[in-house]
This record gives C-alpha cells, sequence and structure tokens, in this order.
C-alpha cells in the first residue's frame, strides 16, 4: 500500500502549535518517523514526550529556523538520519497598511515567511537527495494567491513561496525531490481564532466560505500527508488551495 508513510522520516519545521502540531499527528498517525524542530524548548519537550507516550516515533530539536547560526546544530542532531520529507511550516504575520511597515519589520516578515524557508531548504539539498524519493511542502496561503486583507507584506512572501515551489520543483526534480504547497485559508489556530474574535471577520470569513466554516488544522494536515506519501509520486511543483471554496467563489 502507498496509502501510509511507513519506513519515512519526516522533518518540520513549527511543529508543536497550530497547523505545525496537526501535521506532525498527522505524518505521526500514518507511520511516519518526526523530527520537530521548534523554538521553544520546554513546549518542544512537553510535546515531544506526549507523542512518546502514545508509541510514536518522534524526536526533538530546539533551534529558531531564522537564525542562521543554529542550522549547524541542526544538522549535528539529525547526522545519519535519512529525511525523506521536509515541511517549511514556520511562518507568521503582522498585518499593517503598506505605507506603515518599518523596514526592519519588512526585514522581519520576508525573514521570517520566506528567506528562512529558502536558507533551511539550502541547507537540507544534500540530505533530501540521499532519500532518492523525497517530498518537500512548503505551507504558503491562500493570501499568496489573491488580496484577502491580511498585509501586503505576508502577501509577497506567500506569492513568493508558492514560486518558489514550481521553480524548485524543476530544478531538483533531476535529483528525485518533488516540491508542492499548500495554500490554507483562515485556519482555526490559536492566532487566528484570536483574529476571528472580530465579529465584522468572522462573518466576511463564513460568508465567503462556500462550506460555510472554518478550517480546522487537521484540514491542512490531511493534504499535507497526501503530498508526503507515494500515492502523490506524480504530482510536483503544484499548490493545493485548501479554503472551503473561497478561491472558487471568487
Amino acid at each position: 500500500m502507498r496509502w501510509n508513510l511507513n519506513h519515512k522520516t519526516a522533518l518540520i519545521t513549527g511543529g508543536t502549535k497550530g497547523i505545525g502540531e496537526a501535521i506532525t499527528n498527522e505524518l505521526l498517525s500514518l507511520g511516519a518517523r518526526v523530527i520537530v524542530i521548534a523554538r521553544n524548548e520546554n513546549d518542544l519537550l512537553e510535546s515531544i514526550e506526549s507523542w512518546k507516550q502514545k508509541g510514536y516515533d518522534v524526536k526533538g530539536v530546539t533551534a529558531d529556523i531564522t537564525n542562521y547560526d543554529s542550522y549547524s546544530n541542526i544538522l549535528e542532531q539529525i547526522s545519519g538520519i535519512k529525511i525523506d520529507i521536509l515541511i517549511n511550516n514556520v511562518g507568521g504575520n503582522f498585518p499593517k497598511k503598506f505605507i506603515d511597515y518599518t523596514t526592519d519589520e519588512i526585514h522581519q516578515i520576508f525573514n521570517l515567511n520566506l528567506v528562512s524557508v529558502i536558507k533551511f531548504t539550502q541547507c537540507m539539498f544534500e540530505i533530501l537527495k540521499e532519500s532518492e524519493n523525497a517530498s518537500i511542502i512548503n505551507i504558503s496561503s491562500v493570501a499568496g494567491i489573491q488580496d484577502v486583507g491580511t498585509g501586503s507584506m505576508y502577501a509577497m512572501c506567500k506569492a513568493a513561496l508558492i514560486q518558489l515551489t514550481k521553480s524548485l520543483s524543476v530544478e531538483w526534480a533531476p535529483y528525485h525531490i518533488r516540491v508542492n504547497s499548500i495554500a490554507p485559508w483562515f485556519t482555526s489556530t490559536e492566532r487566528i481564532n484570536t483574529l476571528l474574535q472580530d465579529q465584522t471577520l468572522h462573518n466576511f470569513v463564513l460568508k465567503n466560505t462556500p462550506l460555510n466554516k472554518i478550517a480546522h488544522p487537521t484540514d491542512i494536515a490531511s493534504a499535507v500527508a497526501f503530498l508526503a506519501m507515494d500515492a502523490s509520486s506524480y504530482i510536483t511543483g503544484e499548490t493545493i488551495v485548501v479554503d472551503g471554496g473561497f478561491s472558487a467563489n471568487k
């Protein structure tokens, strides 16, 4: 059967909260060994202990993916481990009007959502190549496809991530590395739930989502798992939009 992740090892950045946690849970449940990178050591240790108590094969690495000096430690921690799946999940946003972003804020958003993905994926190339059947999944956003009012800087980063997915899928195909991305819509995480306390925004999201509900992190995780499986072995360079029909309704 190809509808599982048995005998595969995945590495996910930011895998202890929100969508990242849901992805980790999904991959573990499908038989994968998972290496989770997170910057909060206490959260990571608690999550790792919880997963291990359930019998899952999971390892944690404490690191800030936006700190490039930490990469040597990450590589040391995963030395000798064959990585088949890389999930670039780390990201974040603080929406402002375009004119109000300072230079430091622009650098911060781009570093978190785009540059760190570029640098870390470069760092992982030789390891992924050794798999001879690797899959990279980038977590982008519907905001990278059309304006959803979450700020131009974040939108530009997520759009660039979609184009990176396309370009890299072609460049790395000879090395048997597939590259795809997922573009979620508003998803019920702690951060988004806080935003959705604004009833006007909440009503806007539901009104423009044909399925008339807010996505759960597991909805995103399921799409990620599919792209990680051999069942999707002929899919590369694609972005799967997980938005309850929002894009189709525009």
